[in-house]
């Protein structure tokens, strides 16, 4: 590699691992997205349970509903606040003038809703809600199951059943998901794996292909800040009079992506020392084991990281390499910080298509469908990757891939080149598509 390159890379490095940005995100990245898991998992499980007295109309013109739904609403943990019930139903006779007023009534928020039960419920009438939102769902899945029991125990009833007889009738059937690996188990049959270790491998592949995402998107803007700055300051000028253009996109590529190597590598060693020495950390805070479904998990980690891992770097470089050099002719092209947005908006759906993609690919990973698009060079960093995790392809297939990608890749570079090469020295307009198509060809 020529030494000017060398010194590009080194510049870019180094510039960006000495710098305070680098440092912070090194710690608080992680931090970050565990908080945001925790998050997320928080507000899924979040209670919306109000202190104040919530009142509930019901319209029960069966007759024998109402009286069940108030025993029932006292035992039921949604409907309680601290141990105490904050749900009062009251029941309403059934007119066409009461539920107008009922609803003035819920726009006033002098009640919070209102419940209509018709007569031929137990012949699946509908049962309707109404609220000032429809977006209680916590609430409104409570009552459906408050009232379907209601109703399917009075059918039980009314057919001679006992409510013993109706609960042994009524057990729900145990069921485990297992998927089958090529290789050999304990028995010397074929290695099964439980939906737990299904689940552990597939959460760590989703959390890597974020930190792809991630790392692309602000990375790789990065570059196009950093090619964008160097135009419109005219540094470059004076930079490509001693090195040529295409070895300081080169330069800047393998600089930037070394950081972010860098960065993927101090919390990798981090996770494994920590995953690694997991038992000795618990008894620290008085824990003598995990839960035998977190144990399975981390057993799940450690069995598949090293394979996962490689995959992920290989994927890692092919896509930042791909992404990172389309911003960097983004960056060529423009004038202004607003142009380079503007233009770059196509290049961030390469990266969208794939996540939007990637959840019909994760229930069907060996369809037609699938496969075809795990082989589109632009979605292979993402879904390809995925693929792996869910279903390993054969090895010649994952092969196949990355050659073709890194021709893709190859081939982008080269017409990036040529296109970097004019427009860093071009200002004014911004060049059409047929320019920069012979700008190409130059």
């Amino acid at each position: 590699m020529p030494n000017k390159v060398v010194a590009v890379i080194k510049r870019e490095y180094m510039t960006r691992v000495k710098s305070k940005g680098f440092v912070a995100s090194l710690f608080f990245m992680p931090v970050l997205m565990c908080g945001l898991v925790l998050l997320s998992g928080f507000l899924a499980i979040m209670e919306d349970k109000p202190k104040e007295m919530r009142k509930l109309a019901v319209i029960d013109e069966t007759g024998e509903i109402f009286t069940e739904m108030q025993a029932a609403i006292a035992r039921h943990s949604t409907f309680q606040h601290k141990g105490e019930l904050v749900y009062e139903l009251f029941e309403e006779a059934a007119t066409e003038a009461l539920e107008i007023a009922l609803q003035e009534r819920v726009n006033t928020k002098d009640i919070y809703a209102y419940l209509a039960i018709p007569k031929n419920v137990f012949a699946n009438g509908e049962v309707r809600l109404y609220a000032r939102t429809a977006t209680n769902f916590e609430v409104q899945r409570a009552l459906r199951r408050m009232i379907s029991d209601i109703v399917r125990d009075k059918r039980f009833a009314d057919s001679g059943y006992s409510q013993r007889e109706v609960s042994q009738l009524m057990r729900s059937v145990k069921f485990n998901a297992y998927a089958v690996k090529n290789s050999k188990g304990d028995t010397g049959g074929a290695a099964v794996e439980s939906s737990i270790e299904t689940g552990a491998r597939l959460g760590l592949g989703y959390v890597l292909v974020f930190v792809l995402y991630m790392f692309v998107i602000i990375y790789a803007n990065s570059i196009m800040r950093s090619v964008l700055e160097e135009k419109t300051t005219r540094i470059v000028e004076v930079i490509v009079s001693s090195i040529k253009p295409y070895q300081l996109l080169l330069g800047k590529l393998v600089g930037v992506c070394s950081v972010c190597l860098t960065m993927l590598a101090i919390w990798v060693l981090f996770g494994v020392v920590l995953i690694m020495n997991i038992n000795p950390l618990l008894r620290i805070f008085g824990i003598e084991s995990l839960p035998i479904q977190l144990l399975l998990i981390v057993g799940t980690v450690k069995a598949s990281s090293a394979e996962m891992l490689t995959y992920f770097f290989v994927y890692f470089i092919i896509g930042f390499f791909m992404y990172s050099t389309l911003y960097a002719v983004v960056g060529a092209i423009c004038g202004s910080e607003e142009e380079a947005q503007q233009a770059g908006a196509p290049l961030v759906m390469l990266i969208i298509v794939p996540f939007v993609l990637m959840v019909q690919l994760v229930r069907i990973p060996d369809s037609t469908f699938s496969v075809l698009l795990s082989h589109v060079p632009f979605f292979s960093p993402i879904l390809m990757f995925m693929r792996i995790n869910v279903l390993m392809p054969p090895l010649w297939e994952i092969l196949l891939n990355i050659l073709v990608v890194c021709a893709t890749v190859g081939l982008i570079m080269l017409m990036s080149g040529k296109i970097y090469r004019v427009g860093i020295l071009m200002y004014g307009k911004r060049p059409t598509l047929r320019q920069l198509w012979q700008w190409t060809r130059y």
